[in-house]
């Protein structure tokens, strides 16, 4: 079983982090966590490979020593983060994708925010949205 992670360092992110790794431990299943940056400028190398380290850093730490199996990705591309997840998802025949959600204000409420709707309503998988 796969489990990926959508992945930006805010605190959701931690916390949709944590509980992929309970579900990864219920499930005996791998967690693919992914940082997708949208490419409107040209990166530099060293811009790419500090990204990549400070992923690898977060989640070794956030997992904090367990023996979960996991992978970390960087995706670059020029779609949006939310098209990034769902085409990695479905690319890589995951079975379940979970995401932060950030609160919103009063009229905020009734959407979630672009990445989060977007994989939501395009994911071929079941998506769990952590607050």
């Amino acid at each position: 079983m796969k489990i990926i992670v959508g992945y930006d360092g805010s605190s959701h992110a931690k916390k949709a982090l944590k509980l992929a790794q309970k579900h990864a431990k219920a499930w005996n299943a791998k967690i693919e966590v992914i940082e997708a940056i949208t490419r409107s400028n040209p990166l530099d190398f060293q811009y790419i490979q500090k990204a990549e380290q400070e992923l690898e850093e977060d989640v070794r730490e956030i997992l904090d020593g367990d023996k979960t199996s996991y992978e970390t990705h960087l995706v670059l591309d020029n779609l949006s983060a939310g098209e990034q997840l769902v085409n990695f998802a479905d690319r890589h025949k995951v079975h379940e994708t979970i995401i932060g959600a950030r609160k919103r204000s009063r009229s905020g409420k009734l959407l979630f925010g672009s990445t989060t709707q977007y994989v939501v309503l395009n994911a071929p998988c079941p998506v769990v949205t952590v607050k």
